[in-house]
């Protein structure tokens, strides 16, 4: 939903949800009586950081720019 990006910052968006997530998740799970959890934490954390990604940078087919048309002129 941010629009549409350039791939440089569609890729940083990407990565920087997802790892977000990823130390959210671990520090969740550490924060947990159980810390042995820490890499499943970190898992659920990296599933749920793409799948925010992925919603951030989609683009829906409701949304999307009409191509350009090009008329040429008669003369």
């Amino acid at each position: 939903m941010l629009g549409p990006l350039p791939k440089l910052y569609r890729f940083l968006v990407a990565l920087t949800a997802t790892m977000i997530f990823a130390v959210g998740g671990a520090w969740a799970a550490f924060m947990l009586p159980y810390p042995i959890l820490l890499s499943a934490g970190a898992s659920v954390g990296l599933g749920v950081g793409a799948a925010c990604a992925y919603l951030l940078l989609h683009q829906s087919a409701s949304s999307a720019q009409p191509h350009r048309v090009r008329r040429r002129r008669l003369h």
